[in-house]
């Protein structure tokens, strides 16, 4: 029904805007994307999108809100369990790992480390730089090579990083050559 908010129309139109930024993100950085774009290829108005969005990141900043509401967190026991269950949600819509590239204009990482991390200790924040860095890198490499791995292998391979497991006989070493 017109006039009704979040009526199944608006819902659709918000849908085809979302998922042609998303497809837009596979080929382009997110500040080269122009509205004037979004709506050729949504076959909308600039009028419409403007009802929706201000611009090109409050679609994306939308798009990663709704992604991140889709959890259900209090199902979650532990940060890896967490960590999982992002990446089957990126493995079952593979579109939405465009998020993941979207450098410096983006806070999906960010907030999943809030969310995830809600339960945990708090982390230096040198520590919550290294980690999201680390992160995106590894979920970029992931996507780029056609995310061979399922969710739940991956999963392994990034506790493996975060404790360094392959690099545990270098730990006699590590007062050695630092100065204080």
């Amino acid at each position: 029904m017109v006039g009704i908010k979040n009526n199944r129309r608006a819902q659709y139109t918000r849908q085809v805007i979302q998922d042609t930024v998303l497809s837009l993100l596979e080929n382009k950085a997110i500040n080269a994307i122009t509205v004037t774009e979004v709506c050729k290829l949504s076959d909308i108005n600039r009028s419409t999108f403007y009802r929706y969005y201000d611009d090109v990141y409050e679609c994306v900043d939308s798009i990663e809100t709704k992604f991140l509401e889709s959890f259900d967190l209090d199902s979650v026991e532990s940060p890896i369990q967490g960590m999982e269950m992002v990446l089957e949600e990126f493995y079952q819509h593979k579109i939405l790992s465009n998020l993941v590239f979207v450098e410096g204009k983006t806070r999906l990482l960010e907030k999943l480390f809030e969310t995830l991390g809600n339960n945990g200790p708090d982390v230096n924040a040198y520590q919550d730089a290294y980690l999201m860095a680390g992160m995106q890198s590894i979920l970029k490499k992931w996507v780029k090579d056609g995310m061979k791995l399922t969710p739940h292998e991956l999963t392994k391979v990034i506790v493996s990083i975060v404790f360094a497991d392959d690099i545990q006989y270098l730990r006699p070493f590590m007062n050695q050559g630092i100065k204080r």
